[in-house]
């Protein structure tokens, strides 16, 4: 079984890595269309419907990475409320990414005390995603 070491996965916005992000999510759902009738038998039936995905990360706030995405371009996204191609990946030749269009939907900083201050994001997909090897 081929695994690899999930610090190498990424969340990618129009080409360029998040700036420290220390953990990411891709998380797909179809919604359910109940088709039960009565003469099922008491058991549901189902159809699948809609089908949604989120991409979520979370790391450490940088406000002046000259290279990568940091918290101001995500502000940037999000009050612009900007559509951008996201890639969920880790860039390593014959794995795969997958990439799709979406929006910033969340962004929270966090700060504590005598602590790392933090970020977190969340972009809602909008229309399909794309699954492709990596060349």
């Amino acid at each position: 079984m081929a695994t690899f070491n999930g610090t190498d996965l990424g969340v990618y916005i129009d080409g360029t890595l998040i700036a420290g992000s220390t953990d990411c999510s891709l998380s797909m759902s179809t919604e359910v269309i109940d088709i039960s009738t009565k003469d099922s038998s008491a058991y549901r039936g189902i159809l699948p419907g809609m089908r949604s995905a989120t991409v979520t990360c979370s790391g450490l706030v940088d406000y002046t990475h000259a290279t990568l995405k940091d918290v101001p371009d995500l502000f940037d996204l999000f009050d612009g409320r900007t559509q951008v191609t996201l890639k969920f990946s880790n860039e390593a030749t014959g794995d795969e990414s997958y990439t799709a269009q979406a929006f910033l939907t969340s962004l929270e900083q966090s700060a504590g005390v005598e602590d790392t201050a933090t970020y977190s994001a969340t972009f809602e997909i909008t229309g399909a995603i794309t699954a492709d090897t990596i060349s």
